[in-house]
């Protein structure tokens, strides 16, 4: 099996430019686009950090193509944690770049990483109210199996369990 870091270097690469792979050294960009994305339920920087260290996740950033913007400004960011199952641990887009794509940019790259790394299935959780991340799940292949009651904190909401079948 190809190491998971060059895995996901691969990925980033043949995105032409738009997908980052993050570390560590990310984390403070990821605390910033947290707050912003989901300033209701933001994750604490340990838990950023903890996400960034582990030896089975893959996180990444996109941006867009600016050769004049160095280093390149992330626009969205999304993990996975890799296994036979692998599980979706976060994604998003910052509001004002919503619907340009970069969502699909990141879920293909997610599916890639985990179909090449050998998972079986992919998993996630949305909440029910996210009509737009629901539409964009159902296209890449995701169906509901399931709901948790109360699963997201603030606001108090159910979730969507969707899974994805990539073997």
């Amino acid at each position: 099996m190809t190491s998971l870091e060059s895995i996901a270097r691969e990925r980033a690469e043949a995105s032409g430019g738009q997908l980052l792979v993050l570390g560590i050294e990310d984390r403070q960009a990821l605390v910033t686009l947290e707050q912003e994305i989901f300033p209701e339920d933001p994750w604490t920087t340990g838990m950023i950090a903890q996400e960034l260290s582990s030896g089975r996740s893959v996180y990444f950033g996109v941006c867009v193509n600016d050769d004049a913007v160095a280093p390149p400004v992330l626009y969205g960011y999304a993990g996975i944690a890799l296994g036979i199952d692998a599980d979706v641990m976060t994604m998003g887009v910052l509001p004002d770049f919503r619907g340009r794509g970069l969502g699909r940019v990141l879920m293909d790259a997610l599916i890639d990483v985990a179909r090449r790394w050998g998972s079986e299935r992919v998993f996630l959780e949305v909440r029910e109210s996210n009509a737009a991340a629901i539409s964009l799940y159902e296209n890449s292949g995701f169906e509901v199996v399931g709901r948790t009651k109360g699963y997201f904190r603030n606001p108090r909401e159910d979730a969507l369990n969707m899974r994805l079948i990539v073997r």
